[in-house]
């Protein structure tokens, strides 16, 4: 068990955040124990025959026998909106010393890999499992967040916490954390800030395998359950009736970012017939506005992305 003590200021300072590159390494565990991952099968059978080729001379020492893994692996983030690119570019910074230190903790020993290695079958491992989920993976992750935000505005910090999972409860600036490491330690948060972090490789909760980290606590969202439920996204047809063929059509042009007057010119209508059905997309949350100097470009949300199988960069 983790205990975790907070003060007033700290309670004041939780923080919940999407990690891209802790999803990944945690995802691991599931490949590696997937008895212990019911909820994510649908992934894993997907994602099997796409890694089985990747270089798992380094990647088998990411995660030990009881899914631990290196803290520099997991930078605690700052923002539901992290990127993917500025965490691998932390973990390329890790001092050497650390590096070492936190792999023959997890390990027992130190194997025969690099910084640079490590970051290059993370990258691999990434595009072939990942990404091509990520964004049905991140639409969740942001959904429980919203759902957790609410909650807290409602009824406040210690219903929310209580509500995180049956591993987490919380009581008098004491959050306990049960499930997670087999020698029980207590930390005070000490106005370092308590990041929540969901994620769907937990399955009860994630905490940092070094004592005295700074505080973050990884829980399981909602939904899950129906998470790899459709396997296959809606074709256009489908899409075309749900939500019109004009407006169906203008999210399979975005690709990339684009203005109104360079889908009216592609759809060969008049701007301001595309202004109306981007503003229909814009208010149901099926695109999102960008400014770029004097343009406005039009991009998909991640629920389009969702919706169309597409992914949102």
């Amino acid at each position: 068990m983790l205990t975790y003590r907070l003060t007033a200021r700290d309670l004041a300072d939780v923080r919940f955040a999407v990690s891209p590159v802790a999803e990944m390494v945690l995802s691991f565990r599931a490949l590696r124990d997937p008895g212990r991952f019911p909820l994510q099968l649908g992934w894993v059978r997907a994602v099997q025959p796409a890694v089985a080729g990747l270089d798992w001379d380094v990647l088998r020492w990411l995660v030990n026998d009881t899914m631990g893994s290196p803290d520099f692996l997991t930078p605690r983030p700052t923002s539901p909106l992290t990127q993917l690119t500025d965490e691998l570019d932390l973990i390329a910074r890790v001092p050497q010393q650390t590096f070492e230190r936190q792999l023959i903790a997890v390990n027992s020993e130190l194997p025969d890999v690099t910084v640079d290695k490590v970051v290059t079958a993370l990258a691999e491992y990434w595009d072939a499992a990942m990404a091509p989920y990520w964004s049905r993976m991140r639409t969740l992750l942001s959904a429980d967040i919203s759902y957790r935000g609410h909650v807290l505005t409602q009824h406040g910090t210690g219903a929310m916490l209580n509500g995180l999972g049956p591993a987490i409860s919380y009581a008098d600036g004491v959050l306990e954390v049960d499930r997670v490491a087999e020698q029980s330690r207590v930390e005070d948060v000490d106005g370092r800030g308590l990041v929540l972090q969901p994620t769907l490789f937990g399955p009860h909760a994630v905490i940092p395998f070094d004592p005295g980290a700074d505080p973050l606590l990884g829980y399981p969202p909602r939904g899950q359950a129906h998470l790899w439920s459709v396997v296959e996204p809606p074709s256009q047809r489908d899409l075309a009736q749900l939500i019109g063929t004009p407006r169906a059509r203008i999210l399979e042009l975005l690709t990339h970012p684009r203005t109104t007057t360079d889908l009216a010119g592609e759809l060969r209508v008049t701007p301001s017939a595309v202004s109306q059905h981007l503003q229909l997309l814009r208010r149901t949350g099926l695109v999102e506005p960008q400014r770029t100097g004097k343009q406005v470009l039009y991009k998909p949300t991640e629920l389009a992305a969702l919706l169309t199988g597409s992914t949102v960069d």
